[in-house]
């Protein structure tokens, strides 16, 4: 079977890709780098914690306590923990 050698479009043939014959095959980004502070980026990105998903949530019914069927309070010394103010008065504060 006789060699084929690979024959270049005409110049009027239209093409998917060109290639430039002058590319030196650098790369190219599209990206400029910008040397600035990463402060501000920094605390917008950590943001607010869940602050924003606890404005948004309406507020937590309180349980009743186990021992006086009473209702429980977030004290502000742990606002995460229910405490019973009348069966817990210290840690209610």
């Amino acid at each position: 079977m006789p060699r084929t050698t690979p024959t270049t479009e005409p110049d009027d043939q239209a093409s998917l890709f060109v290639v430039a014959p002058d590319s030196t095959g650098a790369v190219v980004s599209g990206v400029r780098v910008v040397a600035t502070n990463p402060a501000a980026s920094d605390a917008a990105l950590a943001g607010d914690g869940y602050e924003w998903l606890a404005a948004a949530l309406p507020a937590p019914s309180p349980p009743t306590c186990p021992t006086c069927h009473g209702l429980t309070l977030l004290p502000a010394g742990a606002p995460v923990l229910w405490t019973c103010p009348h069966c817990h008065p210290v840690e209610a504060r």
